[in-house]
């Protein structure tokens, strides 16, 4: 075989082994216009197969969906195609895109031009769309979120008790990061019966986990039985699930700090926390394990 064959021998075998892992391709949607006005933008990344599969509404953190840049970030990206390989279909709605707003982290809370109340409705609006897709199976439904997308989460599950809606999808399991729980717990919040798993970190100074242990314990103790488990990670700070390493934020004013919060990634809790989340979406979805 000449130089040129085998170059182009090799050019092939490289274009193969990327064409085969190369990332599934995230599609655009546009979610019917709610009462409020705002059409819900959206990343929509069906599950494969032409079976009804299990479907996971992710919900975004404070920083938005995308970086700088204008690409979707790492941890959204990474989450997209974990939850693929699956076997899961996932809807990520931009929250924050779909008014004009990029991110709201170095905005005081009571300053933001989008809150959880607003986010809640979202998620109510996303739901009933994931549930109305032909490949999803409105029976193996779950949500996730991060940060303020976690708290929308929680809020989410109170609301739903709170406040149902006819026709609404069950949520079939509820994955938090580092939520928000203080405002949960002074007003002893119910949830909505459905598993609830938190992923913690013990030094978090942005959304300590404190107020979070307290608020799934109340929980425990008010309604029997309850589904939750609580994880609590040493040695780790908000967003350390990320790959991005540790720093002081001081642009960020909502934090136990007026000198700013620190966020960035624990390689260990990071690996421990997406195995449990990998467990957690095997039990509540009961979908085939990733290839």
């Amino acid at each position: 075989m000449g130089l040129v064959s085998r170059c182009l021998l090799r050019m092939a075998i490289v274009f193969s082994v990327v064409t085969v892992h190369a990332a599934p391709a995230l599609q655009r949607v546009d979610l019917p216009p709610q009462p409020s006005g705002v059409v819900l933008r959206a990343h929509w990344l069906p599950a494969e197969g032409p079976e009804r599969r299990p479907a996971v509404l992710a919900l975004h953190g404070c920083g938005g969906l995308y970086t700088k840049g204008g690409g979707l970030a790492e941890r959204y990206r990474e989450t997209a195609e974990r939850l693929h390989a699956a076997g899961y279909a996932v809807l990520m709605p931009d929250s924050f895109g779909s008014r004009s707003l990029r991110e709201i982290c170095q905005t005081r809370y009571r300053e933001r031009g989008v809150d959880v109340a607003q986010r809640v409705q979202d998620a109510r609006a996303a739901l009933a769309w994931l549930a109305a897709q032909p490949q999803v199976d409105a029976r193996r439904i779950g949500v996730m979120g991060w940060s303020n997308g976690a708290t929308t989460t929680l809020t989410l599950l109170e609301q739903r008790r709170l406040h149902p809606e006819a026709g609404e999808p069950a949520i079939a399991g509820a994955a938090v990061f580092y939520p928000g729980c203080g405002p949960l717990g002074k007003r002893q919040a119910m949830l909505e019966s459905t598993p609830l798993v938190m992923l913690l970190g013990a030094l978090d100074d942005w959304t300590p986990a404190q107020p979070c242990v307290d608020f799934a314990r109340s929980l425990q103790v008010r309604s029997a039985g309850s589904d939750i488990a609580v994880h609590v990670f040493e040695g780790s700070y908000h967003g350390f699930d990320g790959s991005a390493p540790v720093r002081l934020r001081a642009d960020v004013p909502n934090g136990v700090s007026p000198l700013g919060v620190h966020q960035g990634g624990n390689p260990e809790a990071r690996a421990m926390s997406l195995a449990v989340l990998d467990s957690f979406w095997s039990r509540v979805l009961a979908t085939r394990d990733a290839p």
